[in-house]
């Protein structure tokens, strides 16, 4: 009875081990992409304030120019 219910469960028992090691696999990615973008976004954070001041400094010369 018990070798029975062991070539039943056995199959299923290296299918959710197999699927628990590709999900692992999967999150370890996932974890990679995931620094990518956080790096990614700082240097977009970092070039939109560069641009702000520019466009400040675009403007408070634009300004200047027009008063004189």
């Amino acid at each position: 009875m018990y070798n029975t219910i062991y070539k039943k469960v056995k199959p299923l028992m290296e299918s959710a081990d197999a699927a628990e090691k590709l999900a692992n696999d999967k999150q370890a990615e996932l974890a990679i992409v995931l620094e990518k973008v956080r790096v990614i976004m700082e240097k977009v954070d970092a070039l939109k304030a560069q641009l702000k001041e520019a466009t400040d400094k675009k403007d408070a010369i634009e300004a200047e120019a027009n008063e004189l």
